[in-house]
């Protein structure tokens, strides 16, 4: 074993003393293996597991960093790692610079192109049906595809574009064509709320390249859509107005702007920080309430996490307390109970935790939690265990952690 992976396992499988009180929360995980460092074996941030899922019997990975800024930047082409519970298989390669988001839609695994390394002309789709991945290259203008959801009979994609109105699309034949979802005006906002954006050079032309829509969700029976999509500004403001919540209208085939500014009702409790906009990253729907984790913008197409949240409507949400200075990361959910995956420093580690939430979400438990020579960024329930996907972040004044995309395995405990 070389220096460096026995000093990754020793803090791994060191742990600090345990209060008498939490001994029944304290667990020792195993360390199954860091699948990633084959592809990257000098970089680490590229490591980052950003997100896991499980399908067909499989535990899916997602690795890889889209920034154009350092460390490890515009890290691709990707492979996707699935684990069956005793090794990890690269199943298939995407022409991407990283993997954030796996969707499954019944017996079809979807995998958005989040950062393409073809031309801008379409973006990708990755799709794995009957065993077999295929790309599906038809997404028009699609700079970025960050994400999708089948919702009221069809599939809708959201991401970057350039050239049409919003960066969303639609699809009503399950992925085979795709056109540009229209922007549905609202009387209720004051006028304009026309898209603007930066002038870049697309396939050697000048266009306009109109924000970013980085999150579908659902709260009640709406879809949403979280956003940084600057519009026109009003009259006598010297400032672009950016838009961050649109609500999509099933019959126009559209989305029509609810708010602007960083101070959304979607994230209540949480101070401003600057310019920067609150965006909905993970999401789970538990009864009439959804559930999510809010987080900033970072490092391009990254993002810190800036609390835990519930809402039973885009007006009416409230903050889920989590261990003291703990930050969430993930969430699942599992028998109608919310699991969210938090951690903070502890000294040069990190304590990592898992709180399950009452069916109210007004209270929770921990019921694991170790600590690890970094945070966890990603989990998931598969096989009866918790897997942990090790990551580690720039530009927060901490070192890179070379333990970063180590996967981590404990029992499940309801």
């Amino acid at each position: 074993m070389k220096r460096r992976d026995f000093m990754v396992a020793a803090a791994l499988t060191s742990f600090a003393p345990v209060r008498a009180a939490a001994a029944r929360q304290e667990v020792k995980p195993d360390i199954v293996g860091t699948p990633f460092k084959q592809r990257w074996p000098d970089a680490t941030y590229a490591r980052n597991v950003w997100t896991m899922q499980v399908f067909d019997g499989r535990l899916y990975l997602g690795a890889g960093n889209s920034s154009n800024f350092g460390p490890s930047s515009n890290a691709g082409p990707v492979p996707i790692l699935s684990f069956d519970g005793r090794s990890f298989v690269e199943e298939y390669t995407v022409n991407e610079e990283q993997i954030a988001r796996f969707y499954p839609v019944g017996d079809v695994l979807f995998v958005p192109g989040h950062d393409p390394r073809d031309d801008w002309s379409y973006g990708n789709l990755y799709r794995r049906a009957n065993g077999a991945w295929s790309k599906l290259r038809n997404i028009p203008r699609g700079i970025h595809v960050y994400d999708i959801r089948h919702y009221a009979g069809r599939l809708i994609a959201a991401g970057g574009a350039y050239g049409q109105p919003i960066s969303a699309w639609i699809s009503e034949d399950d992925a085979e064509s795709w056109k540009p979802a229209a922007l549905v005006p609202n009387p209720a906002l004051a006028e304009p709320t026309i898209p603007s954006g930066r002038i870049a050079t697309v396939l050697g032309q000048q266009t306009q390249v109109v924000g970013r829509f980085w999150t579908l969700f659902e709260i009640g029976d709406a879809l949403y859509a979280s956003t940084t999509a600057p519009m026109a500004r009003a009259q006598g403001d010297a400032h672009p107005r950016i838009a961050t919540l649109f609500r999509f209208d099933p019959a126009q085939n559209g989305f029509q702007p609810l708010a602007f500014g960083h101070l959304s009702s979607l994230f209540p409790e949480t101070p401003a920080s600057g310019d920067q906009v609150g965006l909905v990253e993970r999401w789970a729907r538990l009864g009439r309430e959804t559930a999510y984790i809010g987080g900033w913008q970072h490092n391009d197409h990254q993002w810190l996490p800036i609390g835990l949240y519930a809402a039973t409507s885009a007006e009416k949400a409230r903050r889920l307390p989590l261990p003291p200075s703990e930050q969430p990361r993930d969430i699942l959910v599992e028998g109608g109970r919310l699991y969210c995956l938090s951690s903070r420093e502890e000294g040069s580690q990190h304590r990592v935790s898992v709180t399950r939430f009452d069916r109210a979400l007004k209270g929770g438990t921990v019921v694991a939690t170790f600590v690890a020579p970094t945070f966890a960024r990603s989990f998931a329930l598969f096989q009866g265990r918790f897997y942990f996907g090790l990551g580690t972040e720039t530009g927060t004044g901490a070192a890179l952690s070379e333990a970063a995309g180590t996967i981590l395995s404990t029992p499940f405990i309801a």
